[in-house]
């Protein structure tokens, strides 16, 4: 199980976009998060904006695999 580190630190709108698996008339979701998003993760974390990226998606399946 992946540890939620990113998950405490964003906003309602980013919690929204990180859970969803559908657009409209059921198309697929890809999650693509915001440049400036990453940007105040790495400096809120420390982590380097690759990091930030991969720990989103890591969390984004960890959400998505319990939600099912």
């Amino acid at each position: 199980m992946t540890d939620l580190i990113l998950w405490p630190l964003l906003a309602t709108c980013s919690r929204r976009a990180i859970r969803r698996k559908t657009k409209r008339f059921g198309h697929p979701y890809t999650y693509k998060p915001r440049g400036d998003l990453l940007v105040r993760l790495s400096r809120q974390t420390g982590l380097t904006h690759e990091e930030v990226f991969f720990q989103l998606l890591r969390e984004r399946e960890e959400l998505l695999r319990d939600r099912d």
